[in-house]
């Protein structure tokens, strides 16, 4: 083999590895379109109702509207039960016996093994109970949520390869941080480690959380608040080989849930994974997306 023959082999290496990253990257835009519209995704989200030991009744007051208080009304759906770190659901004993669906008449929404087996329907209602800060809250859907309709994708920058660089992940063990969310509360997450890398010639360093088993990355830059959402973006990366070795690809930096509905809990970055850097990769700030209100 001559000179010239691999050094085309090694170009055509090269050319297949970066449309292979192009379209691991189109693939990565119309799986979050989905996602976002799913079920679960965060377009059908219709309310945040925070749970107390006095307004446990989930009541209708409108076609699109649910609210909990502290005694049953007249479109009374049922009622939660709160016990030492769990939540039930009893429905209403007429609704159960009435509904053309199958009603539980008691069901357990908090814990559960995860967290679609927690969620319960009725009409084109779904709702699941979290908890942050101590406090548990009732995630409410609307399953024909007008939004599902409107929503026509996110802005993403063009891929950049630059922005795909490899990382020395440096892991913490026993160490936990204070995260602050929307709400104002501080949430401890687990840190895994510091991911280190260098761009353009300088060195730099991002504290990887743990997420669902994953390496989570929460980070602002100097493109937060102007092309990307104001309070950060999210970033998942692959754990390291052997030698502590990784990959962190920008470019498939994610907006938080608080850029489509008012009604998430978005963790906040920290202080030390804030970029000294406009990093112009990932998606950008969703046009029109909904602005603050309530527990936005």
């Amino acid at each position: 083999m001559n000179r010239f023959t691999a050094l085309l082999l090694i170009l055509l290496f090269y050319i297949q590895q970066a449309n292979a990253q192009v379209t691991e990257f189109e693939n990565w835009k119309l799986a979050r379109v989905s996602e976002l519209r799913s079920e679960d995704g965060w377009i059908n989200l219709a309310g945040l109702l925070w749970l107390d030991e006095e307004n446990i009744f989930l009541n209708q007051i409108s076609d699109d509207s649910l609210v909990l208080s502290d005694r049953a009304g007249k479109k009374n759906i049922g009622s939660f039960q709160l016990g030492n770190d769990t939540v039930w659901f009893n429905f209403n004993s007429k609704l159960v016996k009435n509904s053309k669906r199958l009603l539980p008449t008691k069901s357990l929404q908090y814990p559960t093994e995860n967290y679609a087996l927690g969620a319960l329907y009725y009409d084109h209602w779904k709702w699941t109970v979290i908890q942050r800060g101590g406090l548990y809250a009732i995630r409410l859907r609307d399953l024909t949520h007008p939004e599902l309709k409107n929503f026509t994708g996110i802005p993403v920058f063009d891929y950049n390869p630059n922005f795909r660089v490899v990382a020395f992940f440096e892991p913490r063990f026993n160490e936990t941080m204070e995260i602050p969310n929307v709400l104002g509360q501080l949430i401890e997450w687990k840190v895994m480690g510091i991911l280190r890398f260098e761009l353009e010639g300088k060195k730099y360093e991002l504290t990887a959380l743990d997420e669902a088993g994953k390496l989570f990355v929460i980070f602002s830059d100097e493109t937060s608040g102007k092309e990307t959402y104001p309070t950060g973006r999210y970033l998942y990366v692959n754990y390291p080989d052997r030698t502590g070795i990784t990959e962190v690809d920008f470019n498939f930096s994610y907006n938080p849930p608080c850029a489509f509905t008012p009604f998430a809990t978005c963790p906040i970055p920290p202080k030390v994974n804030r970029l000294p850097f406009a990093l112009e990769a990932g998606e950008k700030a969703p046009v029109g997306h909904r602005k603050k209100n309530g527990s936005f």
